[in-house]
């Protein structure tokens, strides 16, 4: 799951990072909250929304946890070195060159957050960027069935908005 996480940060200016994306639901569509557990890692925290029960591979920047059921799954691994607002249509564009047999939806972008959604058969990935400040971001992303969209979609930008730089 790492090698496949690793794979999918791409840095601002194109190279590859030790994390991956995700995406969430546009300023018009309702904020949940995410109501689960916090995870602490050595440089952030954030809340673990509550469906993602599982929790996999986890050490100081980095954490993965999934639904019960696997059919949600979640990454996201804090940077020291993030990519910035200003360059975020930059690092939308480098994903979708990795993930040219998905479809691509626009890039969404909240102040210092942003997602875009990839979409391949019955599977839907929202890759995410959270700016924190200057020497930190967490980047990742959330896989899960087209069928459960709405509800997983809803839980990405409370869980963006939760990230607090330690």
């Amino acid at each position: 799951m790492m090698a496949i996480g690793a794979m999918t940060l791409v840095s601002c200016n194109g190279n590859t990072d030790k994390a991956s994306g995700s995406a969430t639901p546009s300023g018009e569509e309702k904020v949940t909250e995410t109501k689960g557990k916090t995870f602490e890692g050595a440089n952030f925290t954030l809340e673990v929304p509550q469906m993602l029960t599982k929790e996999g591979f986890k050490n100081d920047k980095t954490i993965n946890a999934s639904s019960e059921d696997n059919s949600v799954k979640m990454d996201a691994t804090f940077s020291d070195m993030p990519c910035k607002p200003e360059d975020f249509k930059k690092y939308a564009d480098n994903l979708k060159v990795m993930k040219k047999e998905h479809t691509a939806e626009e890039p969404k972008i909240d102040g210092n957050f942003m997602t875009v959604k990839y979409v391949k058969g019955e599977e839907a990935e929202t890759d995410f960027v959270a700016y924190l400040d200057e020497k930190g971001g967490v980047a990742g992303s959330f896989k899960y069935p087209v069928a459960q969209a709405v509800e997983v979609e809803a839980l990405i930008m409370p869980m963006l908005k939760s990230i607090k730089k330690k």
